[in-house]
């Protein structure tokens, strides 16, 4: 009797042990698999097979669901069809399992750009840049969040015309957001821009010629909240109860600085790129509006001296000459 226990004992402990030696193997097994198959996601992806790398990927997670590179990988594969939601959710998946992805932060941050969440895009760009500081390109995603902050706000919230109508329900402001400092403000300035297409070729470097361009356009774009802050502030002076609210040069002031973090950052890709550093340009409420266009002009100038593309050296003579012709306007 004690014999035959002693055997089913000694059975049981060789099975425990067997079992044992089996489950590293099956993790080893695993783990083998869902690099395999992130690989292949890889490969398909760089061959534009978007369909079957999102399977591969999906394969993947099925398996692990902790794997966050195949989410990365996902995330990618869903932003390059177009598909910026579940591009979304695959980064923010990731950053939950990874907190400190700059990778998955970077992602986001162009699917938040896709999705039109600009705060949302500049504060993944910039946990991103902290994370890993050499990425050329988020610098240039998180200026291209704060061009669209700093333009649409107003218009997002209100649309053109309900500002125009809340300025008229106003008794009063009329006079100062029909004269030629809203004139300024509103006047369609966007073909002075040539924004490069940054919801494409994510892994290209910037071009330098364009960050001077949308450099030059920054500076415009202060230049025309500066004239308008001399119209307000001539207006108020004639009738102080135009002062009102946030609508009155303090309102105004905090627009136009808002174009100096997109000076900022493309002026940083710029160096970047080049691995130089560029004179420095001014930026803050002090500049003159003199000032302010003659920066714009030096930027776009540099975009016909760098510029390969004759797209874009046309896009900054535009520029250069619509320029001329505000300023003309302006002194009358």
């Amino acid at each position: 009797m004690k014999t035959r226990y002693l055997v089913i004992f000694v059975a049981c402990a060789v099975l425990l042990l067997f079992s044992a030696c089996l489950q590293p193997a099956a993790k080893n097994s695993t783990a083998d698999q869902t690099a395999q198959l992130v690989r292949q996601g890889d490969s398909l992806a760089g061959q534009a097979n978007y369909d079957d790398a999102i399977n591969e990927y999906t394969a993947a997670i099925d398996l692990d669901p902790n794997l966050i590179s195949a989410y990365v990988g996902r995330g990618q594969v869903y932003y390059s069809q177009g598909r910026s939601l579940r591009s979304l959710s695959d980064y923010s998946k990731a950053i939950e399992l990874d907190p400190n992805s700059a990778e998955a932060y970077y992602g986001r941050g162009w699917s938040q750009l896709a999705n039109d969440a600009w705060d949302g895009a500049v504060s993944d760009f910039t946990k991103s840049l902290e994370l890993a500081p050499d990425q050329v390109r988020a610098y240039n995603g998180r200026a291209w969040g704060y061009v669209n902050k700093a333009t649409w706000v107003f218009e997002g919230v209100y649309g053109y015309w309900g500002l125009f109508y809340l300025f008229e329900s106003h008794h009063g402001l009329t006079m100062a957001f029909k004269g030629r400092g809203w004139y300024y403000v509103k006047r369609p300035q966007w073909e002075m821009a040539v924004i490069p297409d940054l919801t494409t070729a994510i892994a290209q470097d910037p071009d330098p010629a364009e960050c001077y361009c949308n450099i030059g356009f920054a500076h415009a774009k202060k230049a025309q909240w500066t004239h308008a802050i001399a119209d307000y502030e001539a207006a108020i002076a004639e009738d102080p109860s135009l002062d009102w609210s946030r609508f009155n040069t303090a309102w105004a002031t905090g627009k136009k600085t808002n174009w100096d973090p997109v000076i900022a950052d493309y002026s940083k890709a710029i160096e970047m790129v080049t691995n130089q550093p560029i004179p420095a340009t001014a930026t803050g409420s002090q500049t003159t509006e003199s000032q302010e266009w003659d920066m714009a002009v030096a930027s776009y100038n540099k975009v016909i001296e760098l510029s390969k593309d004759p797209a874009l050296t046309q896009k900054a003579q535009d520029a250069l000459k619509l320029i001329d012709e505000i300023r003309v306007d302006i002194n009358k």
